[in-house]
């Protein structure tokens, strides 16, 4: 029994980021990829997304591991997600510009920079 939940314990762990959430599903996956590759990558430089070489912006690469974003947040997957869908409210006058995403379109950003390292 007890290697039952050993084994059970590691297909969890493989399953999962390093915030313990896999993704829902590839084509989340691949929606958030081309996104970010549409919306985000004149900017920024995001690991995974070969079109998303910006230097504008800061590299998105490890921004799990921040403790703050845009210098002044808390850095959470929901105050990311606030953050993608309008900075200008939370940070007006920044140069992160209002990119017109949808909530969903927002987390599901926020949900694949959580997962890249």
């Amino acid at each position: 029994m007890r290697r039952l939940t050993l084994l059970a314990m590691l297909m969890c762990l493989a399953s999962c980021d390093g915030h313990g959430t896999p993704f829902a599903d590839e084509a989340a996956a691949r929606q958030a990829r081309d996104l970010i590759a549409q919306r985000c990558g004149a900017c920024h430089r995001v690991p995974g997304i070969d079109s998303a070489q910006g230097r504008v912006g800061p590299s998105l690469a490890e921004i799990s591991r921040q403790q703050v974003i845009a210098g002044h947040f808390v850095n959470t997957p929901e105050m990311l997600t606030r953050w993608i869908e309008h900075p200008q409210s939370l940070l007006p006058g920044d140069a992160m510009p209002e990119m017109g995403l949808s909530h969903e379109q927002a987390r599901l950003i926020a949900d694949y920079l959580y997962r890249v390292e």
